[in-house]
């Protein structure tokens, strides 16, 4: 009766983990999961700019011409939406900050001058890029 009960458990603990991994979702092919996107990832997916490489992020929300972090809550309603906050990032190219319009900026980087790039969430901007406007995180990308 003990074995019985034992294997019953078994079963009923294998049955339920395999449930849950069918349950989890995977992302779309092309879409990138990772904190930093390396150049030859965007240029063997065949993306020609920053801009076309970052609206296939998870992370990020991109509009034709305004960008965001999911999951913000102080800047509530920021693109229209009530449903979803977003946080505003820095834009961040070689260094520079990015005083322009981040959107337009990022549609003149071509894929074949992308080294990497690179998200900070708010929590995880380094020190070098921590001033007024950081607060919604930075979108560092390295070119050649």
């Amino acid at each position: 009766m003990r074995e019985r009960t034992r294997r019953s458990a078994v079963i009923a603990t294998t049955m339920a983990l395999m449930a849950a991994m069918a349950c989890a979702s995977n992302p779309r092919p092309g879409t990138y999961t990772r904190l930093i996107i390396t150049g030859s990832e965007i240029r063997d997916a065949g993306y020609r700019s920053a801009y076309e490489a970052l609206t296939h992020h998870r992370e990020l929300i991109i509009f034709e011409d305004r960008i965001g972090f999911r999951g913000g809550n102080d800047s509530a309603g920021l693109f229209g939406r009530q449903t979803q906050d977003y946080y505003v990032p820095l834009l961040v190219v070689d260094g520079d900050f990015n005083l322009n319009d981040a959107v337009t900026t990022l549609r003149r980087i071509p894929a074949e001058e992308i080294v990497s790039i690179r998200l900070y969430h708010q929590s995880m901007v380094p020190p070098r890029y921590r001033r007024p406007g950081a607060e919604g995180g930075v979108i560092e990308v390295n070119t050649r």
